[in-house]
């Protein structure tokens, strides 16, 4: 469908260029396996303690100094969405709730040859040590189907999907060739069946839903797309795989 080609190129021109060097992760304390709700994955928010230095093997930059600090409290960061440097997606994601790790981070996964001021050099390899004291863990997504078929028939209409793209403004058009993409059977509606589940993995929804909050049309598009829900029992509101993680558990 053209929504889905108009994301699709975007997330070719904004994609990275992968790195043959990787983050190295040494867990020194604390919990080194644990269940699925304790471990770290795409979309949570955490609360970190973390200290950053210039790593002992770095070509760059001072040895061992102190660039940044959560101090004597706790910070909170989305992990995947694209809000963190590459390496501490990379090393972070797996982790365990109240687990202690050392994380090496290379140039081309941090501030590359630019670095950020005086206090890391571009080029240098850096070393967090971090603990992961806290887990927040976002629920399902909204059920957009739901939300536009306001005549409660079971069924979307042209009118009522077009109403969400024009939360961008009022004149803005329906997206080329959405309907007929959508409407399996043809009958000019687009069901709860035909409507299904998410069309793009949910670490990619959560990254795209998280950096295009705006009602732009790339922001409805990410919407339309991933505001879905996973299965029937979802629909029902019974649904048990993920929307028991979004209380927030401090250790």
């Amino acid at each position: 469908m053209q929504a889905e080609r108009i994301l699709i190129l975007f997330l070719f021109f904004v994609a990275a260029i992968s790195s043959e060097e990787a983050t190295t992760v040494d867990v020194y304390a604390g919990p080194t396996d644990c269940d699925a709700p304790d471990r770290v994955r795409t979309g949570d928010t955490l609360g970190i303690r973390y200290a950053g230095t210039i790593d002992a093997s770095s070509a760059a930059g001072e040895p061992g100094s102190q660039f940044a600090s959560s101090g004597e409290g706790v910070a909170e960061l989305a992990v995947g969405v694209g809000d963190l440097i590459e390496g501490w997606d990379a090393g972070l994601l797996g982790l365990c709730r109240g687990s202690r790790a050392v994380l090496v981070v290379p140039p081309s996964m941090a501030y590359g040859s630019v670095g950020v001021g005086d206090a890391v050099p571009g080029g240098a390899t850096l070393r967090f040590d971090v603990e992961v004291v806290s887990l927040d863990r976002p629920g399902p997504p909204p059920d957009l189907f739901e939300e536009l078929d306001v005549d409660r028939d079971g069924r979307l209409a042209a009118e009522e999907i077009h109403a969400h793209f024009r939360k961008e403004s009022p004149d803005a058009p329906m997206p080329p060739d959405l309907i007929r993409n959508e409407d399996a059977d043809g009958d000019g509606f687009v069901s709860r069946e035909e409507f299904g589940g998410p069309r793009m993995s949910r670490d990619m929804c959560l990254e795209m839903l998280h950096q295009n909050s705006e009602s732009t049309l790339l922001g409805l598009v990410t919407r339309w797309l991933c505001y879905r829900p996973h299965g029937p029992e979802q629909v029902e509101g019974h649904d048990n795989s993920e929307s028991d993680y979004g209380n927030k558990e401090e250790l």
